[in-house]
């Protein structure tokens, strides 16, 4: 445990007030981590839930990486908190960290070298050219998954697929059998993926992904940023909205900022 920002915030170990380390579940490509943590599993109010440095608090769904659902408690990071990329052809991504309603008096510390990251919004549709996946393990068309934690996404096949990324996986373009885009990866900041044949590129880091050309789908954003457009028989499909950092959900809170963010903290 890192100590960092508990004293400043004059928490500390008095007054009944505890500092509680997120344990890991099983272990994923190495990295230690916790999937969908919501906050009072952990702490009560006043106390300080602290993700450790090289630790993932993460998901792989809708819900955000960390809820938090109790008020008056410290979040300390100095790991990486990163939400859900989307799946292809413009979905949405989702949030690293949401504030349930009425939770009041929460402070968050985003250390040095630490991450808090939005999802990444999936490229929009193409004609037989398939969108990449967002930021965060957002899946291309078909069999190409989004990647596991530190890992990039799988690339897409077909005459000219989507490549997967370690953001944002690339679009495919058009072609007569229809091609398969890449998946967006989970590495922090990472880099996007190539299209093929028009398809646009992921997103690296906090980018959106570039816009297909003609008839292609376009990429999949990086962290916390919107996906590119793809064009289907001459109309434009739309790449998915990116995923806020923090959805503060109507509530007040305090931030204090060293590390990076991708994403909308308001």
């Amino acid at each position: 445990m890192t100590g960092f920002g508990i004293n400043v915030l004059g928490f500390g170990s008095g007054g009944g007030s505890a500092t509680v380390e997120i344990p890991s579940q099983t272990a994923i490509n190495g990295q230690s981590n916790y999937e969908n943590v919501v906050a009072s599993n952990f702490v009560a109010r006043g106390d300080t839930l602290v993700i450790t440095s090289g630790f993932w608090v993460w998901s792989n769904n809708s819900s955000p990486a960390l809820t938090v659902d109790v008020s008056d408690i410290t979040i300390e990071n100095n790991g990486k908190i990163i939400g859900r990329g989307g799946q292809n052809n413009g979905s949405v991504g989702y949030p690293a960290i949401k504030l349930n309603s009425g939770i009041t008096g929460v402070t968050v510390i985003n250390a040095s070298g630490s991450y808090i990251a939005g999802g990444g919004g999936g490229g929009g549709q193409g004609q037989n050219g398939y969108g990449g996946g967002g930021a965060g393990g957002g899946g291309g068309a078909g069999t190409a998954a989004g990647g596991a934690l530190n890992a990039s996404g799988s690339n897409g096949s077909g005459a000219t697929p989507g490549y997967g990324g370690g953001a944002g996986g690339g679009g495919a373009g058009l072609s007569f059998y229809g091609s398969i885009s890449g998946g967006g990866g989970r590495i922090l900041p990472g880099s996007g993926g190539s299209g093929t044949g028009g398809g646009g590129n992921g997103g690296s880091g906090g980018a959106a992904g570039s816009n297909g050309n003609s008839s292609s789908g376009g990429g999949g954003a990086g962290w916390g940023a919107r996906g590119g457009n793809g064009y289907y028989a001459g109309t434009t499909r739309n790449g998915g909205t990116g995923g806020n950092a923090i959805d503060p959900n109507g509530n007040s809170y305090t931030l204090s900022n060293s590390g990076t963010i991708y994403g909308a903290t308001s």
